[in-house]
């Protein structure tokens, strides 16, 4: 069995780290500690520095565009240089905040009160670069839209791309991979066919939580009215210790 962990909103709650009483309740799950798998929409530069230690197994980042395996980083489907081209032209025309996220490096256009600056490059792992310098996004964020907005992106961005389009109303951003790309197909990449349990807070882990064997869900919005998880709690760390309990001791027993 698997156990797969968003990050932001799931374990973190500050953008920086996790709580070492969640740390210690992940250690204890059963089974060994590559079982444990962290599948973020951060890149994996940004991955890295909040999962420290705990970082045994594969790492999925960019919403499955990008991994992390036995510590090499290789690009999953990376957005094709039509989509890019696009995405580049929205991007200036409408002047809206961005991150485009290359392999490492990244560019960036972020107001400083935005939330997500406190998990942009924490360690200064890579470079922040022009957006011309990106040669091969694998990963767009659009940031802090308008709901009209981000209707009217979508709707260009639907019309004209065959991008996989991933809008966040709580946050007001749009999150651009590749076709097909999410979560949910690279971790079957991966592992075909191992059984799983999955622990997310956001729409972009709908689908890793529709497939898995047991969906834990944090916070009041419900991925799906369809699709109801198998259990859901607040989202902070007392629920969070909790629910990695509750499911340990359900493995264990």
């Amino acid at each position: 069995m698997k156990y797969i962990f968003d990050v932001d909103g799931t374990i973190s709650f500050d953008g920086k780290s996790i709580d070492p009483r969640i740390i210690q309740s992940i250690k204890e799950l059963p089974g060994n500690p590559q079982d444990i798998i962290f599948a973020s929409a951060r890149p994996i530069r940004d991955l890295l520095p909040i999962v420290g230690d705990l970082a045994t197994g594969p790492l999925i980042g960019g919403n499955g565009a990008i991994i992390s395996l036995n510590g090499e980083v290789k690009i999953m489907e990376p957005i094709t240089n039509r989509d890019f081209q696009i995405i580049r032209k929205v991007i200036n025309s409408v002047d809206v905040d961005y991150i485009v996220d290359g392999k490492w490096n990244y560019s960036a256009r972020v107001s400083q009160d935005s939330f997500i600056l406190r998990q942009l490059d924490p360690n200064h792992l890579a470079h922040k670069v022009a957006l011309a310098a990106i040669n091969q996004a694998i990963k767009v964020i659009l940031l802090n839209l308008t709901e009209e907005r981000q209707d009217d992106i979508t709707t260009t961005l639907k019309k004209q791309t065959n991008l996989a389009i991933i809008k966040d109303s709580r946050e007001h951003n749009l999150d651009l991979t590749a076709q097909g790309v999410n979560k949910y197909t690279t971790l079957r990449q991966l592992f075909p066919s191992e059984k799983y349990i999955a622990f997310g807070n956001d729409a972009n882990d709908t689908e890793l939580l529709a497939h898995a064997d047991k969906s834990v869900w944090f916070g009041d919005k419900l991925p799906l009215e369809e699709q109801q998880p198998d259990f859901q709690y607040t989202a902070n760390v007392a629920s969070v210790v909790e629910a990695i309990g509750r499911i340990g001791s359900l493995m264990a027993g």
